[in-house]
């Protein structure tokens, strides 16, 4: 039966091969969403589209990420399910997509910044928020530095890897896009802060990933330090729009500024920037005056 099937396959065959955060999810998905929406269990081997797209139709209507979540498990334990032969065809890619809701996007105000930053400075994970927030790489380019990456003469960051977390495994790959490759001018003190950092790493090699940690370990502490400071929480990819709203209201140029943070065109640019708070008050004024 398909509920039997989808029960072990999630406990045996891609639990074993999936980080402990993205375990938590989809036994949520599973647990929480398609076995309870599923009004009549079916046999594996019978599963078509319209079945598949009137459970997904149940599960979307439980909250607003419901359905795309539960369209992505199900692709993957169908995939399986066909590479095992389980089944003669995967009915899956024909199903209706339910498209991802876009998480919100918060950029903090200069003074909530510096709490932020004040706070974050007591802890390891410091400098991948500096790196963050002040050169606006992307999680996977932060976690994929090693320390051939710099050159502190020239107070540079060359970007041509990106880290990713496959199947349990650490892996280096290509940069998201051909742009993405891509030479960092750094701020002085940033520089100085990563060459002090490198310098205190036992026997560090060139080849050598100076972040070991993984993405969701990014992300509980990027919560962690949210709360502690009481500002509103933010994520990694969030410091990259706030480095983008920077440097756009010190005045730099779309297309200056898409070629620093490896943007194919400037008008992904202008999607990533926003106002800062205090900005709309300054334009009140100006106004008034």
């Amino acid at each position: 039966m398909l509920g039997d099937y989808l029960e072990y396959w999630f406990e045996n065959i891609f639990s074993p091969r999936i980080e402990t955060t993205t375990r938590m999810v989809g036994a949520y998905t599973l647990y929480n969403l398609i076995l309870p929406s599923m009004e009549a269990d079916i046999k594996l081997k019978y599963i078509s589209v319209e079945y598949l797209d009137a459970l997904l139709e149940r599960v979307a209507k439980i909250c607003p990420s419901a359905g795309n979540k539960g369209r992505e498990l199900l692709s993957i334990a169908m995939k399986d399910a066909a590479g095992d032969k389980f089944i003669s065809y995967n009915p899956m890619p024909e199903t209706k997509p339910y498209p991802r809701a876009k998480p919100k996007v918060r950029v903090l105000s200069k003074e909530k910044l510096k709490v932020f930053l004040e706070a974050a400075s007591k802890n390891p994970w410091y400098l991948e928020i500096l790196l963050g927030l002040f050169c606006g790489l992307r999680k996977g380019e932060i976690l994929g530095l090693k320390f051939q990456d710099f050159d502190f003469e020239k107070q540079t960051v060359t970007i041509s890897k990106s880290y990713q977390r496959i199947k349990g495994r650490d892996v280096i790959t290509d940069p998201k896009t051909p742009k993405s490759n891509r030479v960092i001018q750094m701020p002085a003190f940033l520089c100085d802060e990563m060459q002090d950092y490198i310098k205190s790493l036992y026997a560090v090699q060139p080849t050598d990933r100076i972040f070991t940690v993984t993405k969701s370990y990014l992300h509980r502490e990027m919560d962690r330090g949210c709360k502690q400071t009481g500002v509103k929480r933010i994520r990694i990819h969030d410091l990259r729009h706030s480095h983008i709203s920077l440097l756009i209201d010190m005045g730099f140029t779309a297309l200056a500024i898409a070629e620093r943070v490896g943007h194919e065109s400037i008008d992904i640019t202008y999607r990533y920037a926003h106002l800062f708070p205090t900005r709309q008050v300054e334009m009140a004024d100006k106004l008034d005056s």
